[in-house]
């Protein structure tokens, strides 16, 4: 007896290819069979049919590049993440991560290299991935660690300087531990503190630790804006130096007078391609980013930590500094979004201490304030002890479709979002999938359906060394998404995250059903996947 049939579907495999009419058979979390037609199959019986009446039916989404870690411990089933047909997630991103950090880390420091909400430092991966496995997991993890996490307890906290030797083999020590334990490879957060301390040597020598590993070095780069071009070649000359694979988070050209530099940005990702090295991408639907507003920050101000700044921003000498840093000197080493995008652009969806300013802009809250645009974003930091999230409408369409479009950029949410605790967040949290699917391959035809699905299954599973995912095929983990091609569609937007997808039939994990008609079963069957 099978455990699931699933018939009449029209089948996309992950492979690029057509699809296939057909019914495919589950047994004990795995595909058994993928066949045509039923012949000797229609008398077979199982303890769950389902007929997809032509329905479509593809592997289950891969979303390359999730935040899960930062909140796994608070929310663990991620039922707005299945809703979107994701199944697994790769996570660790931007250099952000809750291991390795010694016991006794400073909570400041840890805070910010991690990221976390409801979650505490481990020693080690190994220690990390035990505790998450006792969790009842929504979809599936594999994550990466954090350079930040590495930086920081290699130095002791966020150190404004160049790494010693003695301390780059720490770091190498660290990851090599890291990697043992079941991590994917190591990833980089270079506009925040503290990566945006440190330089190429420093990530090309740590980079050498995972080569037995087979790891991947996955960055948030630099700058995506007036330094993206030295950004994109730093990451380039990590691979090269350090002979690994490494891949450019959300590629992204942001802010107007920028947008024109996105056509050789990725002819410089082509050109090291054809050299001989392998450089991905990943990038969201989406033309605005979210991160904190801390990161609009000069990062010089920051060594002691978000609440250290927010406390000095009594002192009017460094608001001052910082105001002159922003609108005069204006380095390029940064990305100074202030400046560029402007206080109109920031969109603030969490501030847990003045929530009155949620859902509103800098240049908002500063009209009811009476205040200058940038005093309300001092003021504002100040009352969140540094601790703020924003949405910034930064980019344009033309460039979105050009990168994914790209023949090597997988699709990732990049989405942050707790469960009980947020009362807003960026739409990529919630509709990314659905988006990509309905917005850009139906409605955009920026590729073809059978591609633009291989690009959320195939080859992120390929890329990230999943095995027994990404395929519909016998043999591999029957973690399938049932919908509807003309009809997927994002419901979530920046007004409303709460708005259901459309399209979305069915979402199963392991051969188990977790998603019915846009409703969580409650079944919880995910599993915290280890490097191989």
């Amino acid at each position: 007896m099978y455990d699931l049939i699933i018939k009449n579907a029209n089948i996309y495999n992950g492979t690029g290819n057509a699809p296939m009419f057909g019914h495919v058979f589950v047994k004990n979390g795995k595909i058994v069979s993928v066949e045509k037609d039923m012949l000797g199959y229609f008398s077979c019986d199982a303890e769950n049919a389902i007929d997809a009446q032509g329905m479509d039916l593809a592997p289950g989404f891969i979303d390359s590049h999730s935040h899960a870690d930062e909140s796994i411990f608070a929310d663990s089933k991620r039922d707005y993440v299945l809703k979107m047909g994701v199944t697994t997630e790769v996570a660790g991103q931007c250099g952000h991560t809750s291991s390795p950090f010694p016991e006794n880390v400073d909570r400041k420091f840890f805070a910010m290299a991690s990221g976390n909400f409801g979650g505490k430092p481990y020693e080690c991966f190994s220690d990390m991935a035990a505790d998450v496995e006792k969790l009842s997991l929504g979809p599936n993890q594999i994550w990466f660690t954090g350079h930040g996490a590495l930086r920081t307890y290699a130095m002791g906290g966020f150190e404004n300087r160049k790494a010693s030797p003695e301390e780059i083999g720490k770091m190498q020590e660290l990851l090599r531990r890291e990697m043992e334990g079941g991590a994917l490879g190591f990833t980089s957060g270079l506009a925040y503190v503290p990566g945006i301390y440190s330089d190429a040597e420093e990530l090309s020598q740590i980079a050498l630790a995972m080569i037995p590993f087979g790891g991947i070095y996955s960055s948030h780069t630099r700058s995506e804006s007036a330094g993206l071009f030295d950004a994109v070649k730093e990451c380039i000359d990590v691979a090269r130096k350090a002979g690994v694979r490494a891949n450019i988070s959300h590629f992204k050209a942001c802010y107007p007078e920028f947008w024109d530099r996105m056509d050789r940005a990725l002819q410089m990702v082509d050109e090291a391609r054809a050299e001989g090295l392998d450089i991905t991408m990943d990038a969201y639907p989406y033309i605005a980013v979210s991160t904190t507003t801390l990161s609009a920050m000069p990062s010089q101000f920051l060594t002691g930590g978000a609440e250290a700044f927010a406390e000095s921003l009594k002192d009017p000498n460094v608001v001052e500094a910082v105001r002159r840093e922003i609108y005069e000197i204006d380095s390029p080493t940064w990305d100074n979004a202030l400046k560029h995008a402007g206080p109109d652009k920031f969109l603030i969806v969490r501030a847990e201490d003045t929530p009155w300013i949620q859902g509103k802009t800098y240049t908002e809250v500063a009209e009811e304030m009476h205040l200058d645009p940038f005093d309300a974003v001092i003021w504002a930091l100040k009352e969140n002890h540094g601790k703020i999230t924003d949405v910034r409408f930064i980019m344009t369409e033309e460039n979105v479709e050009k990168v994914l479009k790209h023949p090597v950029c997988t699709v990732g949410s990049d989405g942050i979002y707790v469960g009980g605790r947020d009362t807003s967040a960026h739409p990529r949290a919630f509709g990314t999938f659905p988006r990509y699917l309905g917005h850009y391959i139906r409605e955009r035809e920026i590729l073809s359906r059978e591609e633009g699905i291989r690009r959320i299954t195939g080859l992120p599973a390929e890329r990230y060394g999943l095995k027994t995912k990404g395929f519909v095929k016998p043999g591999y983990d029957a973690d399938l998404v049932l919908f509807d091609y003309d009809t997927i569609l994002d419901g979530a937007d920046f007004k409303d995250q709460t708005k259901p997808n459309k399209g979305i039939s069915k979402v199963i994990v392991g051969g188990n059903v977790v998603v019915n008609d846009n409703v969580p079963t409650g079944i919880a069957a995910g599993k915290f996947l280890r490097r191989t």
